[in-house]
């Protein structure tokens, strides 16, 4: 008989395939609508729906929150457009435009773009990116390369009832006025008028975003012809629901796992026509994830519970963790409430007493584990994860070959001996696949 995790996890599929089957019935595009960016890891309208469909509720004030966030951004957030410098598209008969993400970090100088998920740079003249800037940053001198900056502003109450009446009238009125909606329109139309008549390649560095998917959608709506690339770059996650299948514009996806591939195929209803395992583009090699304590994206969970839990855990086993660091998701290193968390974990560590000498080196993975948790399995074949939300575990139907042992309270050890990633050759690239 399946265990309770396993029930759980393919019954919630279950229940978000027939969520997002009827929307598509109300004429709903579920492939943009935040209703249905069903996540385990982002504090949103899509993850408390979710948590709702699990719960088989229709409200709570946590949905009624964000729904209202949701709204109200409509009228916070202006958008802005920095085109390159010098305006030179290639003069190849088909273009290849890569929609992808930078911050200030992805430029070596002012002139210079890598992109880290494909290994390539803007002095490529094959590619021209269109760049969702994640921090802001805009260099002085863009060649070959434009940067769409969504930057938050006092509230615009014309802005916001401009919307209002141009939306008023929809039957699905929520789930096209909301803030994720209005930049999704600000693409479609943008990538509309980029591309003009142009026959191009799109390629992106894909986690089935509802603002990738509007790219994708404008891409195929201005010509059926266009090549739609999307690239899942990420390791596997253990509860990939925000990877179901919507459905979406995408002529081939890229993944470099073969674990991953038949796990898309099998649990979240995607064609294996379509799938094709690649070597890594952005990988040649995994860290050293030993001796690490890992924190999530963002968190979804009672912190002060598994704080708890970690303390009884390395006073029980009486762990010596002094040589362990914490590591803090790159985009979240400046956020408070991780670093406040991580000085909690240090104080813990700091106050073990125990003189028992400890030589275990195993990974440390709180809350959603992200990619993150098959790094740790494929480096170290070994991993210890604490959560409270069984969404964030390995279910043993999903995951045929990963280990799953309850051994203390909210701490799981994981063990995995499967090649979970294939990574960089030197002599694949990008290019290959166009």
């Amino acid at each position: 008989m399946k265990n309770t995790i396993d029930k759980l996890q393919l019954s919630l599929i279950s229940k978000c395939r027939k969520y997002l089957i009827n929307c598509k019935k109300k004429k709903i595009d579920v492939s943009i609508s935040p209703f249905c960016d069903l996540n385990t890891w982002n504090n949103s309208v899509g993850y408390e729906n979710l948590l709702l469909l699990k719960n088989d509720k229709k409200l709570s004030i946590n949905f009624i929150w964000r729904i209202f966030l949701e709204i109200i951004n409509i009228g916070r957030f202006k958008f802005l457009i920095f085109k390159p410098n010098i305006n030179k598209l290639s003069t190849l008969d088909r273009k290849n435009i890569v929609y992808s993400y930078c911050w200030q970090e992805s430029f070596k100088n002012e002139n210079l773009f890598y992109d880290k998920f494909f290994n390539i740079s803007s002095d490529n003249k094959k590619f021209h990116f269109i760049l969702n800037s994640v921090d802001g940053f805009v260099p002085k001198n863009r060649n070959n390369f434009t940067i769409i900056v969504r930057k938050k502003t006092r509230f615009n109450l014309i802005i916001f009832v401009k919307y209002f009446f141009k939306h008023i009238i929809n039957k699905n009125f929520l789930h096209v006025f909301n803030s994720t909606n209005i930049f999704n329109e600000f693409l479609s139309m943008f990538i509309k008028n980029f591309i003009k008549k142009s026959k191009i390649n799109l390629i992106i560095p894909y986690e089935n975003r509802p603002h990738q998917n509007a790219v994708l959608n404008a891409v195929k709506k201005k010509n059926k012809i266009n090549k739609t690339i999307c690239y899942l770059h990420n390791m596997p996650w253990p509860f990939q629901i925000d990877m179901i299948s919507k459905n979406n514009n995408v002529d081939l996806l890229l993944t470099s796992s073969y674990v991953q591939k038949r796990v898309l195929i099998n649990n979240y209803f995607w064609s294996k026509k379509i799938i094709q395992v690649i070597p890594s583009l952005r990988y040649s090699k995994l860290n050293n994830r030993n001796r690490t304590i890992f924190l999530p994206f963002e968190w979804t969970e009672d912190k002060n519970l598994l704080l708890n839990n970690f303390k009884n855990f390395v006073e029980e086993r009486e762990l010596n963790l002094k040589d362990y660091i914490v590591s803090i998701h790159p985009l979240k290193k400046n956020c408070s409430d991780h670093l406040e968390f991580k000085n909690k974990i240090n104080q813990i560590i700091n106050k073990n007493k125990t003189n028992r000498f400890n030589n275990r080196k195993i990974p440390i993975i709180f809350s959603h584990p992200g990619g993150t948790v098959t790094e740790c399995l494929q480096s170290s074949n070994n991993a210890y994860h604490i959560t409270s939300d069984q969404l964030n575990i390995f279910s043993k139907s999903i995951w045929k070959k990963v280990t799953v042992k309850e051994i203390e309270k909210n701490i799981y050890q994981y063990s995995s001996k499967l090649k979970f990633f294939e990574f960089k050759n030197k002599n694949y690239g990008i290019q290959k696949i166009i």
